[in-house]
Formats: C-alpha cells, sequence, structure tokens
C-alpha cells in the first residue's frame, strides 16, 4: 500500500506535456518574433485565441520554414500556420482555418538589366527561392529546375544579408511582398532591391492546418475553436 501511494505521487508530480506541437516561421507581418521575443502579427491573435480556446495544451515553436513544414508532415502532434493551400498539399494536411492571403514577387537587384514579361523568361536566371514553400512548389510544377535554376534557401531570416553578399551569383529571388514592404521599413539599403515580375497566379489562401494522421478529439476541438473566432 505504502508503494502504492508512492507511486501514485510521482505520477500527480509529472509535468503535463503539451498535447499538441504547433509550428511556424517569422513572416512579417503575419507572423513574426518582435525585439522581446513574443510572437506577433496579423494572425497570431486568432490562433492563439483559438488554440486557448480549444483547451488542449500546446507549445508553439518558431523555425526556419523548411524544418517547420516538414515537422508538420511528419509528426501527427503537430499543425503549422501560416501555409499555402496548394493542390500538391491538399492531401498531406488537415486544412482547419483560413487566416489571410498574400501575394508574392521575383525581385532583383539588378532590376535595370532584367526584364520579365512571363515565366518561361525567368528560366533564364538564377533565383534565390525559400525550400519547401509556396514559391518554390509554384516553381517546380511550372518547370523551373533545381539543378540549374532554383537556389534553396533554409531561412529567410538572413535572406537580404544573403543577397547582399551574392549579388552577383543570384539573379533573382522570390519574395513575399507582404514581407518585403514590413523589411523595407526598417533597412533602407533595401531599396535598391526591386519587384520585376508578380507571380501569375491567384493570391493563395494562408490556413491553420493540422497533420492529416492527428487525433479526431483534437481536430474536432481546434475545428469549434477557429469556427467560433470567425
Amino acid at each position: 500500500m505504502h508503494k502504492l501511494f508512492i507511486l501514485l505521487c510521482l505520477l500527480v508530480s509529472l509535468p503535463v506535456f503539451s498535447a499538441i506541437t504547433v509550428v511556424t516561421e517569422n513572416l512579417p507581418q503575419l507572423q513574426y518574433q518582435d525585439e522581446n521575443g513574443e510572437l506577433v502579427g496579423t494572425v497570431v491573435d486568432k490562433v492563439l485565441t483559438s488554440l486557448k480556446q480549444s483547451n488542449i495544451n500546446y507549445e508553439i515553436s518558431v523555425n526556419p520554414w523548411s524544418v517547420s513544414y516538414n515537422a508538420a508532415l511528419r509528426d501527427e502532434n503537430t499543425c503549422i500556420f501560416s501555409i499555402a493551400r496548394l493542390p500538391a498539399r491538399e492531401r498531406d494536411f488537415i486544412w482547419l482555418s483560413k487566416l489571410g492571403r498574400f501575394s508574392a514577387s521575383f525581385y532583383s537587384f539588378n532590376f535595370q538589366q532584367i526584364s520579365i514579361s512571363n515565366l518561361q523568361q525567368a528560366k533564364q536566371y538564377r533565383i534565390a527561392v525559400l525550400k519547401d514553400n509556396y514559391s518554390h512548389i509554384f516553381l517546380k510544377e511550372h518547370g523551373f529546375d533545381e539543378t540549374n535554376q532554383l537556389i534553396l534557401l533554409d531561412s529567410f531570416d538572413n535572406i537580404y544579408d544573403v543577397l547582399k553578399s551574392r549579388r552577383t551569383s543570384i539573379d533573382l529571388v522570390v519574395l513575399s511582398d507582404q514581407q518585403f514592404n514590413f523589411e523595407l521599413q526598417k533597412d533602407s539599403t533595401l531599396n535598391s532591391l526591386k519587384p520585376v515580375f508578380s507571380i501569375p497566379v491567384v493570391n493563395p489562401d494562408l490556413y491553420f492546418a493540422c497533420n492529416k494522421n492527428m487525433n479526431t478529439a483534437w481536430l474536432e476541438k481546434l475545428s469549434k475553436a477557429f469556427a467560433d473566432y470567425d
């Protein structure tokens, strides 16, 4: 009896682990960590409020996009935001709630020498793109080669430093227009980086989505919480 009592005490004293992990990236102005490390942005209130309303224990992890994306694909107790809902991804996730939209463009430091009016013309240039994100998938689907045309980057956290240091080896970079305009307010040297061609597609919807094998009861709670917010 004494041993049973000790065992029960140990079980009660164990920490409560997060039921789910929510992964994201720094993508101003949608979601990003401010100077104090706090997650802020235009979609953050909806996400945090809905997570709390669901009464599910959770932990948020901010990582480079490729890390977050692959974690959400791999780990059944993982959700992700803000992720573009694309046909190529449709069966990979449970799409719970739309958070907004975004647009993307090809940008260049040498915009005066580069003129693009269609995707085919862009294939003659070396293009930096974030690995596994919407633009990467879109360009692959339209025949861009990862060996000769696309330069895959793991993170946009230091993308502007990379661009400045490799101006002679990168012709174009695909950026979220919202993200670029946000960064431009903080770094005036980016004035020399200009959009030369918009990604020719209807602005994709961005979602809060979860691994397709997530617990059904949790999915129902999350779905209701996001619906109540709307």
